[in-house]
């Protein structure tokens, strides 16, 4: 882990994660991701070394055996109408694609598990057995609208065939991880799919593992992503982009989808592009798009800012609190505090715990 990638300045940065250093520092080879903004400059260091390394909760331990539908007959379709989520999760062998939790105006993301991964450990008697131990995975599926993805831009990539598809595979390792594949390919006319996947055992998933769960993705009754806030007042010019249904916008969302957080909407100033990306936004830090904002919506226990009657503002983000829920608009400093509170007035909150009663994404904003 490079110094410069545990220390950063990050006032602006969303409020900080709620792990200790101790228990970042003993998982130091996983990605960074950014939370809510940090309550003010003190904390500023120890945001800089929070976010830089703290384990993903999504790994693929034996720990949580989802029973998952089988998939629908039909293909996934390649465009669907605004934030509406096309597929459903499934299982292919070991591996399990969780249904999806993130759509935006240009993709679909789901997390990837693994049942009953293991790894090796060497002995320190070379003439004893190993013993075995668990090992991680971070993995999610991406599922591009038609024409959002570039394939071109998948460095180092051999083609291969996917289910009778073109499609492209890259092999490689990153910040210590035993192996990294990436798996791209063709699902539907113009409209391509990415899984990615960083694993402790350099054995699994393999590249054919990879390849039978992208051959097993099938379209499900289309499904517009719903959320228990609706809001009144958006500022002018900005336009709603990514919603997540139980978790954060984004990587973010996907690195902490087990939390237990709400919802997500990320708005943006112009839109964000809905063609030639080559990655969700915000990439795989975390970072804010390009003149956005977020609103998250969380449970107590999940924010580390104290509950204050009324709204409170810290640097670049507001928070308002209603039933142990914390409301939190975070724009970075690209908002005014003015503006921000003018969004959290105009917040109504749901009931957080049925999302049956949720309301369409598409009707909640304004």
């Amino acid at each position: 882990m490079r110094m410069q990638d545990l220390v950063e300045l990050a006032t602006s940065e969303p409020p900080p994660l709620r792990h200790d250093a101790d228990q970042i520092l003993a998982s130091g080879r996983r990605f960074r991701r950014r939370r809510r903004a940090a309550t003010g400059a003190a904390a500023v260091v120890v945001l800089g070394v929070i976010a830089a390394a703290v384990a993903v909760p999504a790994l693929g331990r034996q720990e949580d055996p989802v029973q998952l539908p089988p998939a629908a007959s039909g293909p996934v379709p390649a465009t669907a109408e605004p934030f509406t989520f096309t597929f459903g999760g499934y299982r292919v062998g070991k591996l399990r694609v969780e249904k999806p939790i993130d759509v935006s105006t240009a993709y679909q993301l789901a997390s990837v598990y693994a049942d009953g991964l293991t790894t090796n450990d060497r002995a320190v008697d070379p003439n004893q057995p190993a013993t075995p131990k668990a090992a991680d995975l971070y993995a999610y599926l991406t599922v591009y609208r038609a024409g959002a993805y570039d394939p071109s831009k998948l460095a180092g990539a051999q083609q291969v065939t996917v289910d009778g598809r073109p499609g492209l595979e890259v092999n490689d390792q990153e910040h210590g991880w035993a192996a990294r594949r990436t798996l791209a390919w063709q699902y539907n006319t113009d409209a391509w799919a990415v899984i990615n996947a960083s694993s402790d055992d350099a054995a699994f998933p393999s590249a054919k593992d990879l390849r039978d769960l992208a051959a097993g993705l099938r379209g499900s009754a289309p499904s517009v992503a719903k959320v228990p806030v609706t809001l009144s007042y958006v500022p002018a010019g900005y336009q709603l982009s990514e919603v997540a249904m139980h978790a954060m916008p984004g990587l973010n969302g996907i690195a902490s989808a087990r939390d237990g957080d709400y919802a997500g909407l990320l708005f943006s100033n112009p839109g964000l592009p809905t063609t030639g990306l080559s990655e969700p936004y915000g990439g795989a830090d975390g970072d804010d798009p390009p003149g956005s904002f977020q609103i998250f919506v969380v449970p107590a226990a999940n924010s580390n800012q104290p509950a204050t009657p009324g709204l409170s503002c810290g640097t670049g983000f507001c928070n308002r609190w209603v039933d142990g829920v914390n409301i939190q608009v975070s724009s970075g400093g690209r908002l005014t505090d003015t503006e921000m509170k003018k969004i959290l007035d105009g917040v109504r909150l749901g009931d957080v715990k049925d999302d049956r009663t949720w309301t369409d994404v598409t009707a909640a904003t304004p």
